[in-house]
């Protein structure tokens, strides 16, 4: 006698099983469809006859190809993501050799790739150029550092629907030509020039959110000649994100208002999101002269920061902020106590800290002055990481702050 699940009808029991990888990682697809197939046979008919189930093609460099070659030919004209990725424990395997048999079968599949993840140790796979990615939405390569690229025709071509990219910076014209359709990318490694980075920024036109990791601009010339004018980076005015991740820094300017580097040329008027980590130690970042006025800013996010004496005129123009975040800060003075009478976030309604260098004399500082500020929602997030006789101290301050204005 048939069990009742076997009874219910095959397009069902398919999206049954379609429901279950959908919160799995990349590699965790082809044992559970493994699994589901060795049930039974009735089971493994339907599996096999829904394509759908094998559109997530996981391919470790060296191992098993022939069972991407399988999810390939199942998931029939299906849209499908691509994950490659080499192998830490193959050590002996020729990259090269793997790279180069794992396009060639993937390579007449590109037109149907919704999603492609590549991490290879080197870029072994431009024997095949320009081809035809007409339906790419998010796209990942990454290779070795010291990989040599050159100049090259880029890999993918006619990629009109590209939302979103990850790549190295020094890669980043070998992979895709075509990036007007771009709304977030994320760039490792990338020492862009004044002039490089406007012309991404130009490439970019609706690029909402620009994630910049290891910015080492101590790589980078700046080339503003003494008593030249300087030179004007825009975003484009849909940008509302960023995140910088800086490596080293180097101020290049005697003025407390200005500097030469690439940030601090950079003019991103419509910024409403901004993440800065540093990490190199003991590194002194200055936010007026990097980031300027950034009138509409709501988010601002900074970690394992050491602030500048003109932090406190940096943080008295954000008028719009609404939450901030301390990761792993040293010194919050310039932020929770700063000289001025007037406290300068008059909207901030949310505070998240962690890490267990922050100061709590300045951070109760900060909680009091937003709760004085008559927020109505005000809410402090301590990390679980944190002290508790952090969040004990600041819980008890601000019952007493209120507690004395009751009184009153």
């Amino acid at each position: 006698m048939s069990s009742k699940i076997n009874r219910i009808p095959n397009e069902i029991l398919a999206l049954i099983f379609a429901t279950s990888p959908r919160d799995l990682s990349p590699d965790a697809h082809q044992p559970l469809l493994a699994l589901i197939c060795s049930i039974c046979r009735h089971w493994r008919d339907v599996a096999i006859e829904a394509s759908e189930l094998w559109t997530t093609v996981h391919i470790p460099l060296g191992r098993h190809l022939p069972a991407a070659q399988a999810f390939l030919e199942k998931s029939k004209g299906c849209l499908i993501d691509v994950y490659i990725r080499a192998v830490d424990t193959d050590f002996f395997i020729n990259v090269r050799d793997a790279a180069t048999r794992i396009t060639a079968v993937i390579a007449p599949h590109i037109p149907r790739v919704r999603t492609l993840v590549m991490v290879l140790g080197e870029p072994a796979f431009y024997a095949y150029r320009s081809i035809s990615a007409t339906n790419f939405v998010s796209l990942s390569i990454h290779f070795d550092r010291f990989s040599k690229v050159g100049t090259h025709t880029p890999l993918f071509a006619n990629a009109n629907s590209l939302c979103h990219v990850v790549t190295q910076g020094n890669f980043l014209h070998d992979v895709v030509a075509l990036r007007t359709s771009l709304t977030i990318l994320e760039l490792s490694e990338y020492a862009p020039t004044h002039i490089e980075l406007q012309d991404l920024f130009n490439s970019s036109p609706y690029l909402e959110r620009l994630i910049l990791r290891d910015f080492d601009e101590d790589e980078m010339g700046f080339p503003i000649e003494h008593n030249a004018a300087p030179i004007i980076i825009t975003a484009p005015t849909t940008l509302k994100s960023l995140a910088v991740s800086l490596y080293w820094h180097t101020h290049t300017n005697d003025s407390a208002t200005s500097c030469d580097c690439v940030l601090g040329s950079l003019r991103t008027p419509n910024l409403e999101y901004l993440e800065v980590v540093k990490t190199a130690d003991f590194v002194e970042i200055d936010l007026k002269v990097h980031f300027g006025q950034l009138d509409k800013l709501r988010t601002l996010r900074i970690q394992h920061c050491s602030l500048s004496l003109t932090a406190e005129e940096f943080f008295l123009s954000l008028k719009e902020l609404k939450r901030l975040e301390l990761m792993d800060m040293f010194d919050i003075q310039h932020i929770a106590g700063p000289t001025s009478s007037s406290f300068p976030f008059p909207r901030l309604s949310s505070v998240f800290t962690t890490g267990r260098y922050t100061d709590i004399v300045y951070l109760l500082q900060l909680a009091k002055h937003c709760v004085t500020a008559g927020c109505p929602r005000f809410t402090l997030e301590v990390d679980a990481g944190c002290p508790g006789e952090i969040f004990e101290a600041i819980k008890s301050s601000i019952q007493d702050e209120r507690s004395l204005h009751n009184q009153e």
